[in-house]
């Protein structure tokens, strides 16, 4: 049984006709979206999709972009809360470096919402609503979901987040659609990971929770509880090199942008 390979990895960002260009690439040309942000043991992954973002963000602007943007950021500025309380023992300027770095993703934060606030973007339509409880913002966001079928995955991830919230069974159909729209190759968001993770066990589908736990695992996500999952699942017949074997193909089909829904 070959292990399971993380989906992220060295980040690439590529269109039709350009050469594809690496994070460490990014920074070179462009140090301004990386230098305030702190290179260390912590937040490897969360640094590199902020920078990632910026990089496309400063591209070619967009609300769309700007949304990705606050995403990440938010992720980077929750990581950074921690790793700043953490004291390095020998290099006392590493720890005051993090402080610097968590400030600097607050005040992104609060730019980019500032920024964003009179947008029509469903995705920040949805982060208005989810983050300061606009109640106009979310009833803009519920209808725009009613008027398109959403083709961007972020955004049905969102509306998936809103059944979750409101304890709606379309929720986890909604997720699995959300990874059915994601291209091929195209950068995934791991919460939905995570998200799936919770939702089966909620539901004591311990074998779903499993197999979205060992996803989890391999796309980055940390602190999951696996021990508690296993704990339950112990309770009832399972096999698990095939959990694996199908996380894998998950995992795969995903990568390729052929999800669909696995079977167990």
């Amino acid at each position: 049984m070959k292990r399971l390979l993380p989906v992220l990895g060295i980040f690439v960002l590529s269109a039709c006709g350009e050469t594809e260009i690496s994070i460490s690439e990014m920074c070179a040309t462009k140090p301004l979206i990386c230098n305030d942000l702190m290179d260390d043991s912590h937040c490897k992954l969360e640094r590199r999709n902020v920078i990632y973002s910026r990089y496309d963000e400063a591209k070619v602007p967009s609300d769309a972009k700007k949304y990705r943007l606050l995403l990440d950021f938010e992720k980077y500025s929750k990581c950074m809360e921690l790793a700043s309380g953490i004291e390095h023992i020998k290099l006392k300027e590493k720890t005051t470096q993090r402080i610097d770095s968590f400030r600097v993703s607050l005040a992104e934060i609060k730019r980019l919402s500032d920024e964003t606030l009179s947008s029509d973007h469903p995705g920040l339509l949805y982060y208005h609503w989810s983050r300061h409880q606009s109640k106009s913002h979310l009833e803009r966001f519920l209808k725009a979901a009613e008027q398109t079928k959403f083709t961007d995955p972020d955004l049905q991830f969102a509306l998936a987040s809103h059944y979750l919230a409101e304890r709606d069974p379309r929720a986890i159909d909604a997720m699995h659609q959300s990874l059915r729209l994601y291209k091929a190759k195209e950068r995934v968001d791991p919460e939905i990971y995570k998200t799936m993770t919770t939702a089966y066990y909620k539901q004591r589908k311990y074998i779903e929770s499993y197999h979205w736990a060992l996803v989890s695992q391999a796309a980055g996500v940390e602190r999951i509880e696996f021990q508690l999952i296993i704990k339950d699942l112990d309770k009832q017949a399972f096999d698990h090199d095939k959990i694996k074997a199908i996380a894998e193909q998950t995992l795969a089909q995903i990568e390729q942008g052929k999800y669909q829904p696995p079977k167990f």
